[in-house]
């Protein structure tokens, strides 16, 4: 999927999939839309300017979701071996799960914290 250069103009903000649309396969669209959410919300609670708050909105943001983009993009490309591929990936899967399907190899996306009371508006 393209990268949105900017997600905002004067009045306007993108977020979830108009922002950065990941790949199906990673199933991250709907968490991403809500922690966008949160993250506006709380950028919108802290900063009393409404362009600096949309700025500090993709600051936090952008990292983050440029990571699971990329994330997801791998895990579709994955998805579609060929004959020999599956061959192979049906082979070592088992082996592989033991290291990368570790809970530990993927807390960064699926154990991702906003701390809501926190007024510092860094990413995390």
């Amino acid at each position: 999927m393209p990268v949105v250069p900017r997600w905002h103009r004067d009045g306007m903000v993108l977020v979830g999939d108009a922002a950065h649309a990941t790949s199906p396969s990673a199933g991250q669209g709907a968490a991403m839309a809500i922690e966008d959410a949160l993250v506006l919300a709380k950028c919108l609670r802290d900063v009393a300017d409404l362009d600096q708050a949309f700025t500090a909105y993709e600051r936090i943001r952008r990292a983050r979701v440029e990571r699971v983009v990329r994330y997801s993009a791998r895990i579709g490309q994955s998805k579609v071996p060929g004959p020999v591929g599956r061959f192979f990936r049906d082979l070592f899967m088992p082996i592989g799960l033991r290291f990368v399907g570790s809970r530990s190899a993927h807390a960064w996306l699926y154990e991702h914290h906003i701390a809501w009371d926190d007024s510092r508006l860094e990413p995390s």
